[in-house]
């Protein structure tokens, strides 16, 4: 089993403002035009800086926003690129991970995924492309 870390997401309230910020005050390149979008990404030299509406983030791991915006750890999420999230899910489970989310289909995202928590309480998502998709 083999996780290779995507990106860093901050889950935010105005996508909008943070995509601006990060663009023209803190000079970051974005891998696409991300104006009026609820998702943008940035280059890093490394993993990628995403940004996600925080309502939509909680919508995917079934919690209401309320409930959210009083947790500070469900403002970022640690995304991994799996090659099976089915079969790294089952190997994490085995491990003792915390369960939030079992694997789902989001065509939304192009994406298979399954959400755990660390001993913290932070999010960390696993993913890898739906078939045919190349992400």
């Amino acid at each position: 089993m083999e996780l290779t870390l995507t990106d860093i997401r901050i889950c935010v309230d105005d996508v909008k403002a943070c995509y601006e910020f990060y663009r023209d005050v803190i000079g970051l390149k974005p891998k696409f035009d991300a104006s009026g979008s609820v998702y943008a990404e940035f280059e890093t030299g490394g993993s990628a800086l995403g940004i996600y509406q925080h309502d939509l983030m909680q919508k995917s791991i079934d919690k209401p926003h309320d409930d959210a915006v009083k947790n500070a750890a469900e403002r970022v999420v640690l995304t991994f690129f799996v090659s099976n999230v089915d079969e790294t899910f089952a190997e994490l489970k085995k491990r003792g991970a915390t369960v939030e989310h079992e694997p789902q289909d989001r065509p939304d995202w192009m994406l298979r995924i399954a959400h755990f928590r660390d001993p913290a309480g932070n999010l960390l998502e696993i993913h890898q492309p739906l078939a045919g998709q190349k992400v």
